[in-house]
């Protein structure tokens, strides 16, 4: 259950990185680029059993593969969108600015579209899910 670290760390870096914009949090863009680069370094944790799941999706099953690509393809987006945010921050002491914000928070909305596809894969689909015959 990887995929919960990544979620939340990434989730929460916009809301420090605001909070310290409006001054409400005086470390919050600290907490955030350590929030962020955590997240970012999980999030590449998880993306490993996630390739390993879409490479055994037998190819007649389109549906449960173009859900995937789909999912897979957002992720990509939503890290990218992270990681070039974590690069324009300028460091732990840095002062992220609008454009580091707004990255984040396209980030966040995108890490909420790929949760959902996530979800529909797992919870709906059984993708990457090992049932066990009943005892």
């Amino acid at each position: 259950m990887l995929v919960a670290f990544p979620i939340a760390l990434l989730a929460l870096t916009p809301v420090w990185d605001g909070l310290a914009w409006a001054g409400v949090l005086k470390d919050g863009r600290t907490t955030a680029y350590y929030t962020e680069a955590a997240g970012l370094l999980a999030a590449a944790l998880a993306a490993i059993p996630g390739f390993a799941d879409l490479i055994k999706i037998p190819q007649a099953e389109t549906a449960n593969a173009r859900t995937t690509l789909i999912h897979a393809g957002l992720a990509l987006t939503m890290l990218s969108l992270f990681g070039i945010a974590f690069a324009l921050r300028g460091g732990a002491a840095g002062s992220p600015g609008a454009l580091v914000l707004g990255l984040e928070a396209a980030g966040a909305l995108c890490l909420a579209v790929t949760g959902w596809f996530g979800g529909e894969l797992v919870f709906r689909r059984g993708v990457g899910v090992e049932t066990k015959p009943p005892a």
